[in-house]
Order: C-alpha cells, then sequence, then structure tokens
C-alpha cells in the first residue's frame, strides 16, 4: 500500500529522502557534540591553533564513522525500501559515499599537525594509532579497488568477496580504533554509544554476508 501510494504521489519519496537527510543530520550533529562534552585529556594540554587542528581532527574522524555506517546501510538487504531507494540507485550512493569516506584521510593529517606531525614512536600504548592508520590503509586500498575495478585482473566474483571480507576488516579496524583510541569513549555514555554502533554495524554486516551465502546457495 506505502508502495502504491509512493508511486502515485513522489512528493512522498521526496519527503521520505529529506527525513533519511535530516536524521543523519541529527546523528551527525550528536556525534560532533562528544569531543565538546566528554574532552580527551589530549585536549587540555593543546592550545589555540593545535587545539583547533585536533578538535577538526576528531570531528573528521567521527564524521568518517558515520559515513561508514551509512556506506553499510546503503547495501544491507531489507533495510531501505525498494519502492524509496531502487537497488541500483543504492549501489551508485555506495560508490559516491565509499569517495566521502575518504574523508578519514583528513583524520590523521590534522591530528598529527596538532603535534607538529611528531610521528609516534613504535611503542605497546600507541598501538590504537597504529590500528587507526591499518584501518586508513584498507579503506584506501577498499576504495580504489572499487573505483577501478574493470582495470584489475579479477573476475568479479572474486573482487566481490575480496570486497566484502575487505568490509569486515576495515569495520573491525574502525571499531577496535574508536573504542582503545580516546579516553572520550573509554567510558559512560560515549562507549555505550560506540558500543551500540559496534552492535548496529555487526548486525548489518550478518545481514549482507548471509545474503551473499544464501544467494551463492541458490545458484
Amino acid at each position: 500500500m506505502m508502495e502504491s501510494a509512493a508511486g502515485k504521489n513522489p512528493g512522498l519519496k521526496m519527503g521520505l529522502a529529506a527525513f533519511c537527510l535530516a536524521l543523519f543530520l541529527l546523528l551527525l550533529a550528536g556525534a560532533w557534540i562528544l569531543p565538546f562534552h566528554y574532552p580527551s585529556e589530549s585536549l587540555f594540554y593543546k592550545f589555540g591553533y593545535h587545539r583547533r587542528l585536533l578538535l577538526f581532527g576528531k570531528l573528521a574522524g567521527l564524521t568518517g564513522g558515520l559515513l561508514l555506517l551509512i556506506q553499510l546501510l546503503a547495501i544491507a538487504p531489507k533495510i531501505l525500501p525498494e519502492w524509496l531507494f531502487s537497488r541500483s540507485g543504492r549501489l551508485r550512493f555506495h560508490r559516491a559515499n565509499g569517495l566521502g569516506l575518504l574523508l578519514l584521510v583528513c583524520h590523521p593529517v590534522l591530528i598529527l599537525g596538532a603535534d607538529d606531525f611528531a610521528f609516534y614512536p613504535l611503542e605497546k600504548k600507541y598501538l590504537p594509532e597504529f590500528v587507526g592508520m591499518a584501518l586508513l590503509f584498507c579503506l584506501l586500498l577498499l576504495v580504489l579497488t572499487a573505483q577501478f575495478r574493470t582495470k584489475l585482473p579479477l573476475s568479479y566474483r572474486a573482487w566481490r568477496i575480496g570486497h566484502r571480507l575487505g568490509a569486515l576488516l576495515v569495520v573491525s579496524l574502525f571499531l577496535r580504533h574508536l573504542l582503545t583510541v580516546s579516553e572520550t569513549f573509554h567510558g559512560g555514555l560515549p562507549h555505550q554509544l560506540a558500543l551500540g554502533l559496534a552492535g548496529v554495524e555487526g548486525i548489518l554486516l550478518a545481514m549482507i554476508f548471509g545474503q551473499a551465502i544464501f544467494s551463492g546457495k541458490k545458484r
């Protein structure tokens, strides 16, 4: 019934799409509040220009994290109704949003800039930072191989399997980095929100892999 109504009323589609955008902006605003309301210890030792760089770096990272969630929502089966977002439209958005995820490149540049680009020594306490670097490398590899898939010496099936496994690795590294790199997410409400995000992304990944497994069995 909703599908029929949407077909007769394009304004309904636009209204629901606007609602989704407003919801994303609301989530983004909530995420951006966290570094200010629950500041990490590093912010107490930064002032002026360096403090602004650190804050912008944190905001870039949080924005990238939300875009990662949207990336999974766009392709998870039975989440977004077909009459509102067609499969081809969702795939186009997924590809374009992948480029948006490159915003995460700004995150380490700004964070390192706040410390005058002094690199982290190879010590165990900096493991969360190195996890973040591994995350960035895997993300870049995932996005670039998706954008230039037709030029790769791989079949579509092999690329798709690798892409899904890469997505699983990226999400795992992101959540590990988020939960350990900043005191903001070590406890309290931010920690609970991060765990909730981990749960949602885990469910979305399970749905994506489940669809791939069952569709493969049908063949």
